[in-house]
């Protein structure tokens, strides 16, 4: 994964969203949440990862995945699903790698989701 910004954020899902909900602001309000709970999100991942614990690790990467899912973070998505495998075998060495590279990888999207909600504000 290059990072791209197709890459990290679907925006076409965006639309899609707003278009199956019927308004842009609660679409933009979810993108705000989501940006609002990464840092939790990554400590809790982080936590998991130092206590050694694959069933907490899995559930703190889904927690993050899936709404990352829902809104398009393609990257984030992709990650989070690698690093909940990874924790379901006790694969820690990997799940280290992965978390680092999902901590990038959300950085990235954070910039481009912000990029998001400054370009939807004037539609």
């Amino acid at each position: 994964m290059t990072g791209s910004a197709d890459e990290l954020l679907d925006r076409t899902r965006l639309a899609t969203l707003v278009d199956e909900i019927g308004d842009l602001d609660l679409v933009r309000e979810a993108v705000q949440t989501f940006l609002d709970e990464v840092p939790d999100r990554l400590a809790a991942i982080r936590v998991a990862l130092a206590g050694g614990d694959g069933q907490e690790l899995r559930s703190a990467a889904h927690a993050l995945g899936s709404p990352a899912a829902m809104l398009g973070a393609v990257g984030v998505s992709v990650v989070s699903k690698q690093l909940q495998a990874a924790a379901l075998e006790d694969r820690f060495d990997d799940a280290r790698a992965l978390v680092e590279q999902i901590t990038a990888t959300t950085q990235r999207t954070e910039v481009e989701m912000r990029a998001y909600l400054a370009s939807s504000a004037s539609a």
